[in-house]
């Protein structure tokens, strides 16, 4: 596993993440929401997350393209706070996304992929899953410690707590809510 210093690349991913959600909000983030989202479904979802780090898959070849994807995603958001993002980079990072998803139907989780494809097609759905997020977070001591003290003590703090979101299309009275906000803004 590659390592920054004393922490792993996956956890410098989750605490540029954090960093990125709790700074910005969900308008200023139009053109880039859709990886936004990736990103965090490839971090926190149920199934590919431990308390302490994130689990590779058991195949090479499949490990090798999620350390990838963890790579050029850290890199992608460092790129976003810095504002010098551009198409290729968007891109480059939904073609890997394409690739995650070959890979989970592969693997014979065709079911969520398909999931995952309706939910980020749809821009409602896209803003409400980041939203749910980091209503999460915010719940969460994790959010307000990574305010607090800063980027530094965040390895300490994610190995007490474990943080894991499950992407979920709106129920009926959240899409009524979504649609009364949008005329009334």
């Amino acid at each position: 596993m590659e390592r920054f210093g004393n922490k792993s690349i996956d956890q410098c991913l989750k605490s540029s993440l954090l960093d990125y959600l709790s700074k910005t909000k969900t308008r200023a983030m139009t053109p880039v929401r859709r990886n936004i989202l990736q990103i965090v479904i490839f971090l926190f979802e149920n199934e590919t997350s431990d308390k302490h780090e994130f689990l590779y898959s058991d195949k090479k070849d499949i490990a090798v393209q999620q350390k990838r994807f963890i790579i050029f995603s850290y890199l992608f958001l460092e790129a976003l706070k810095k504002n010098i993002i551009t198409d290729k980079d968007i891109t480059t990072h939904n073609r890997m996304w394409s690739q995650h998803l070959q890979d989970l139907v592969s693997g014979g989780n065709e079911k969520e992929a398909k999931n995952y494809l309706r939910i980020l097609e749809d821009g409602e759905e896209t803003i409400f899953n980041i939203k749910r997020f980091q209503r999460q977070l915010k719940a969460t001591d994790l959010y307000v410690e990574f305010l607090a003290k800063g980027e530094n003590d965040l390895e300490t703090e994610m190995e007490e707590q474990e943080v894991k979101f499950h992407c979920r299309r709106p129920n009926l009275f959240e899409r009524f809510g979504m649609k009364l906000k949008k005329l009334f803004n």
